[in-house]
C-alpha cells in the first residue's frame, strides 16, 4: 500500500507530475514514475493524476508554449514571403489574415420564407401541394 501524503507534499507531488507530464508530452504514466509512484501502479496512478489535474496541465501547457509565439509567427512570416508552393504562400497569408483580425466571418443568415402558423388552411394546403409537385409527387387530397 502506498504512503499517505500531507497536503503539502500532494500539492508538491501534483506540481511535479504536471511539469513532467508536459515536458514529456503528455506521457501521465512516465510522469507518474518520475514523481515516485511504482512502475506497476504508474498507469492507474498517473490517469487518475491526469484526470483530475485537467485544468492545471492545460495552463502549464499554454505557459510552456508562450514563448514559442513569437518564433512560430516569424515562420509563418517567412512561409507566407518565401514559400515555394503557392498553396503553402495562402494558408500562410491567410493566417497571418486571422491573427490580425481580418477573419472572415463564420456566420450564416436564415430567413423564414413563410410564417406556417399565420396562413389559413387554404393557405398552407396550397403550399404543400406546391411541395408536393416539386418533389414529383402525387397530391393528396384534401
Amino acid at each position: 500500500m502506498g504512503t499517505v501524503l500531507n497536503t503539502e507534499e500532494r500539492k508538491d507531488r501534483d506540481r511535479e507530475f504536471i511539469r513532467h507530464y508536459v515536458e514529456n508530452g503528455g506521457n501521465a504514466t512516465q510522469a507518474a514514475i518520475f514523481c515516485g509512484v511504482s512502475d506497476s501502479s504508474a498507469s492507474t496512478v498517473g490517469y487518475r493524476l491526469k484526470q483530475r489535474l485537467v485544468d492545471d496541465i492545460e495552463v502549464e501547457q499554454k505557459e510552456s508554449l508562450k514563448g514559442y509565439a513569437s518564433k512560430a509567427l516569424h515562420q509563418i512570416q517567412t512561409l507566407a514571403e518565401t514559400a515555394v508552393s503557392e498553396n503553402v504562400k495562402l494558408n500562410a497569408n491567410r493566417d497571418l489574415l486571422d491573427r490580425a483580425g481580418w477573419k472572415p466571418v463564420e456566420k450564416s443568415e436564415v430567413t423564414e420564407v413563410s410564417d406556417l402558423q399565420n396562413m389559413t388552411d387554404e393557405e398552407l394546403q396550397a403550399e404543400l401541394d406546391g411541395l408536393y409537385k416539386a418533389r414529383g409527387k402525387k397530391l393528396v387530397d384534401a
